[in-house]
């Protein structure tokens, strides 16, 4: 995703969510949760859905607007060869302790996402991989411990959290069409 697409998008989850930071990455987490469990749906049932979760405001015009060529830009990412996908957190100039709290809110939002859609887990990699998203929920950081490991720490639970979502993405999708 281009900066200034990850640019609009934020601004779009902003405006959904609230300015907080954590809340930002959050509603990120709960609409990319969707996707991966329904990865075939449209914005109008993506709206339906993240409203009866409370996740933001989406009955605003200006958002629906923007929300088709968002959510457009994000399946392109969930399903590009190059594993373009990223979560959406604060950068790396942003205080270890900010980051960590919203990749904590960033899982957390997608295992309701992901728990909403209802889907049937099927296979060990998939349960392992939820099982330790719900695990880094839980993050925080050990203001007792060395910078650079709780940094290094961080940057390994990002990735792991990146690939398990692609790995989910993939298998569910996998899932809808066999079932079409």
């Amino acid at each position: 995703m281009s900066s200034e697409q990850e640019s609009r998008l934020a601004w779009l989850l902003a405006l959904a969510a609230d300015s907080d930071p954590a809340s930002v990455s959050e509603t990120h987490a709960v609409v990319v949760g969707l996707l991966c469990a329904r990865p075939n749906q449209e914005e109008k049932e993506l709206a339906t859905h993240l409203a009866a979760l409370q996740v933001g405001d989406w009955s605003s015009e200006r958002i629906l607007d923007q929300l088709g060529p968002a959510l457009k830009v994000l399946k392109t990412e969930l399903g590009s060869s190059d594993m373009s996908f990223r979560l959406l957190l604060p950068s790396e100039d942003r205080p270890l302790k900010e980051r960590t709290r919203c990749l904590a809110h960033w899982c957390s939002g997608f295992l309701t996402g992901f728990g909403a859609a209802e889907p049937v887990i099927e296979s060990e990699e998939a349960g392992d991989a939820l099982r330790m998203i719900e695990q880094i929920a839980r993050a925080a950081t050990d203001p007792e411990s060395d910078q650079e490991e709780e940094e290094s720490a961080y940057t390994e639970l990002t990735e792991f959290v990146r690939v398990a979502i692609l790995l989910l993405r993939e298998e569910y999708l996998t899932r809808s069409a066999r079932s079409s």
